[in-house]
Order: C-alpha cells, then structure tokens, then sequence
C-alpha cells in the first residue's frame, strides 16, 4: 500500500514537473526577449545622445566654416601689386587662411559623415526594437 502511494505520488509530481517545464521555458524566452528589448532601447538612448552631441558640435563648425569662407573670399581677391613686399607678406597670410578653412571644411565634412551614421545606426537600432516589440507582444497573445 506505502509503495503504491509513494509510486502514485512521484508520478504526480513528475507530471507536473513535466506540465510546468514548457511554461517555465516560454518564461524564460519571454524574459530573454524583454532583457534584449530593454538593451537595446540603452543603446538607442546613447545613440541618439551621441547624435544630439555631434549636431551640436556641427552647428558650431557650420558657423565657423562660413566665416572663414568669407575671409578666405576676400583675402584672395585684394592683392596689389604696389610693393613686392607687402605682397608676398599677403600671400603668406592668406595661405595660413587657406589651409586653416581647408582644415574646417575638412572638419565639417567629417561631422556630417558621423551624423550620416549615426542616423543610419539609429534607425537600424529602431527597426529591431520594433521587430522584437511586435514578438513580445505576439506571444503574449
């Protein structure tokens, strides 16, 4: 009678050991997605700092880049050729602000390249959010 109980009991309990397993697994898998979700919504928020950072940056280089574009315009077209001198002293002077506007249209280019790629990753990291949003929510259903 004690050995019939005791077997009537670990097959119960293995029985709904076994029943609980699956729900315990899609649990889990839940929990798994939710964490990658919520990964992935630290790495939208750092990227779209990031992106607010190098607009900002942009902004000022943008400023800048126009001033010396102006200067380097009317540097270049004031020589006089009154005193050899003075000319060469000019042409001296406008070189250094040649290279310097180079150098800030260089920097320009190189910030609308990293906000290009950033949008780019940005948006790439919101379509996978939205991917594993609609699956949580699928299997919650």
């Amino acid at each position: 009678m004690k050995t019939k109980l005791i077997a009537l009991l670990l097959i119960f309990g293995f029985t709904m050991i076994s029943i609980s397993a699956p729900a315990q697994e899609q649990n889990l898998k839940e929990m798994k997605q939710k964490a990658l979700v919520v990964k992935i919504k630290g790495q939208v928020i750092a990227k779209k700092m990031d992106l607010e950072k190098e607009l900002q940056n942009n902004a000022k280089i943008t400023k800048e880049v126009e001033s010396l574009n102006k200067q380097s315009n009317k540097a270049t077209n004031k020589f006089s050729p009154s005193s050899p001198k003075d000319t060469a002293k000019d042409a001296k002077n406008t070189a250094k602000l040649l290279r310097k506007t180079e150098s800030a249209n260089k920097d320009l280019r190189s910030s609308n390249q990293k906000i290009a790629k950033l949008e780019k990753d940005l948006a790439k990291l919101e379509e996978k959010l939205n991917k594993l949003d609609y699956a949580v929510e699928l299997e919650k259903k």
